[in-house]
């Protein structure tokens, strides 16, 4: 794997760590924290992400073209979401739907 796919895969797996945390019960807070005033910066980064991902085409995985259709639309949900509310609690359910949907980060290591 080259330095671009890698740099590439770590941005993509840190995104969906973040939105997990954004997402999580007892994780958000201290996440939003961590962030401060960066915050909505964070999670529109995530989602560029996210989105550089799957605004990519493929034949090789199975089902692709259906999930990558439901994966951008629901940062499309979330990027409405953060633009009209900024980090709320609708803004916190809809990314861990999109985590739901894009499967959890592989951890590091």
């Amino acid at each position: 794997m080259g330095d671009e796919t890698r740099q590439f895969a770590s941005l993509y797996s840190n995104a969906v760590r973040d939105l997990s945390l954004l997402a999580g019960e007892t994780t958000h807070a201290a996440f939003e924290k961590a962030q401060g005033p960066r915050l909505a910066e964070v999670v529109r980064e995530a989602l560029d992400a996210v989105a550089s991902v799957f605004e990519t085409g493929t034949d090789a995985l199975k089902d692709w073209p259906k999930k990558r259709l439901r994966v951008l639309a629901q940062v499309t949900a979330l990027r409405e979401a953060l633009d009209r509310s900024g980090v709320d609690a609708e803004l916190r359910r809809k990314a861990g739907e999109l985590v739901a949907l894009v499967g959890p980060a592989r951890p590091r290591g």
